[in-house]
């Protein structure tokens, strides 16, 4: 009993010696936050293992196993005593460490029986504390400035976004239907094209159908008649034999005396022996101009437009001129041979040209009018390419802003602006990258690269990014990592560490880690650290 009350006579001698700033008697080692807690009349253990009265707080007998009733002695091993430090940092100690002849509370107030003597350095020892307190709160205050003005950015950003998306929408819906509908003309188009060149592959076929007989029968009429010059005299002279006999210049079967034949009818005589035809049968069939077909299933002139009609005339007037103006000239002075042995070699020209001309009239008439305009139809496939282009580039468009729109961007959508971004910092022989809403990685050189993570969520009231599920360590977990964001003026990764195996640790710098309300508190703390100093405060 007398130690109890001689120590409580030294507690009140002590405090009678503090400024208007220091604890109660009763409140010694108690921090200010939680002197309520204390005012009752009957408090509780904090543990809740039992109560004790207000007379036995800091009666130096521990009655709170957890030492809340002794947090100003060293009765309770477990007890923890706050030092206040005006004018510094307060700090917390273990009630075993008070009294114990150390001054460990830059106040000295955790030696209070008096056997050594305290001298109060806070202020001098705070003094670096409150320099570096004061350059933070400076930032904050810059932090905070930046940070609401990013905010806004990221709103009108955001705005901004959704008015595109819906204008995206809109577009696409109409690009869509104009895209089909230009899909079913240019299928249209194209089934009618088809159908064209089928139409062209068949005419094709039979044009060389026709060129293919047009050098057959050259061929043939070469080798029976025209390629051997007895074959045209004995002609000639098989025709003189008929007009010796005959007192007219008709023959028996109507022909003409070859003497009294133009050069036209002499080619049609010489045209009979390789066509099988007689010249009589030539002349009633020529005289059959309006048909579109011959007896010998050759082609004629059509007959479906002027432009073909005037075509096909000025090709057959050629042929007629060219046999009209035949070089082979009637001399007295030259035998029959000769003569006709020139004729043959005009024959042989004329029959080439017919086949040239022939092949050339049946290209410049189409049979089968275009239904298509080939410019209508470019332009359909072009705005076509077109439409389908600008559908693909909004689709593309409207899943990038929907992905980006969906994710939990905080409170004010700040971290909008983060979206997209990537930062890294070179530590050691490693280069780490934070993408937000997006991944992390490690990479060692230029081709090796360590998946950290991929985006899961914030954390810790949006004061942490969480990346999980990364690639696999050897016998262990998957790789993790937790980027804490920390206020500064440019958004920045700084330190990023593996506290334990395959679990990184990163710290992101950024103007939105800048929060008013943390700006408040440490003004707040300066304040305090900033009061005046107490009267004597180098000693007790």
């Amino acid at each position: 009993m007398k130690v109890a009350f001689f120590l409580s006579i030294a507690i009140l001698s002590l405090l009678a010696s503090w400024s208007s700033s220091s604890p109660s008697v009763s409140f010694l080692g108690i921090a200010p936050q939680d002197e309520n807690y204390f005012r009752k009349e009957t408090i509780k253990c904090r543990n809740g293992s039992r109560k004790f009265t207000k007379a036995q707080l800091n009666d130096d007998f521990c009655d709170c196993l957890d030492g809340t009733d002794e947090p100003g002695t060293s009765a309770c091993p477990e007890g923890k005593f706050y030092c206040r430090n005006v004018g510094h940092l307060p700090t917390s100690l273990y009630s075993s460490m008070v009294n114990d002849g150390i001054c460990d509370c830059c106040d000295g107030s955790d030696e209070y029986d008096g056997k050594v003597k305290c001298r109060n350095t806070c202020w001098e020892a705070g003094k670096k504390a409150r320099d570096k307190l004061q350059k933070l709160i400076d930032m904050y205050r810059e932090g905070v400035t930046i940070r609401k003005r990013e905010v806004e950015q990221a709103k009108e950003a955001i705005s901004k976004d959704k008015a595109e998306l819906s204008v995206l929408k809109a577009e696409e819906k109409s690009l869509d239907k104009l895209v089909n509908q230009l899909k079913v003309r240019k299928e249209q188009i194209e089934k009618a094209e088809g159908k064209e060149q089928l139409e062209k592959d068949n005419e094709d076929r039979s044009n060389a159908d026709v060129e293919e007989n047009f050098e057959t029968t050259e061929a043939s009429g070469k080798e029976d008649s025209l390629t051997s010059e007895d074959d045209v005299i004995g002609l000639v002279e098989q025709d003189e034999s008929k007009s010796e006999h005959e007192d007219t210049n008709v023959a028996e079967d109507g022909s003409e005396s070859i003497e009294d034949m133009s050069k036209e009818e002499i080619g049609r005589l010489v045209a009979s022996r390789w066509t099988g035809e007689r010249t009589g049968q030539v002349e009633e069939t020529g005289s059959g101009a309006d048909s579109n077909e011959g007896k010998d299933g050759s082609l004629n002139k059509p007959s479906d437009g002027d432009s073909k009609t005037n075509a096909y005339d000025h090709h057959q007037s050629s042929i007629t001129d060219d046999l009209d103006s035949s070089s082979v000239v009637h001399e007295p002075g030259l035998d029959k041979q000769t003569q006709f042995l020139g004729f043959t070699i005009h024959i042989q020209s004329w029959l080439r040209k017919m086949q040239d001309v022939s092949q050339n009239l049946l290209r410049s008439v189409s049979w089968f009018s275009s239904p298509l305009d080939n410019l209508d139809a470019d332009k359909i496939r072009e705005e076509y390419k077109e439409s389908t282009a600008r559908l693909s580039s909004a689709q593309e468009r409207i899943s990038s802003l929907t992905e980006k729109l969906k994710h939990d961007l905080g409170v004010d959508g700040e971290f909008y602006t983060l979206y997209g971004q990537c930062f890294e910092t070179k530590q050691d022989k490693y280069v780490y990258k934070i993408c937000p809403f997006k991944e992390a990685v490690q990479e060692e050189g230029q081709y090796h690269k360590t998946q950290l993570g991929y985006w899961e969520k914030f954390e810790e009231s949006y004061s942490a990014m969480l990346f999980s599920n990364g690639a696999g360590c050897w016998n262990g977990p998957r790789r993790s990592i937790k980027v804490k964001l920390r206020c500064g003026l440019k958004t920045e990764l700084t330190d990023v560490d593996e506290p334990s195996r395959c679990e990184y640790l990163a710290v992101l710098s950024t103007p939105l880690g800048c929060l008013d309300g943390k700006l408040k508190e440490l003004e707040g703390k300066l304040e305090m650290l900033q009061k005046e100093k107490p009267e004597g405060h180098d000693e007790l």
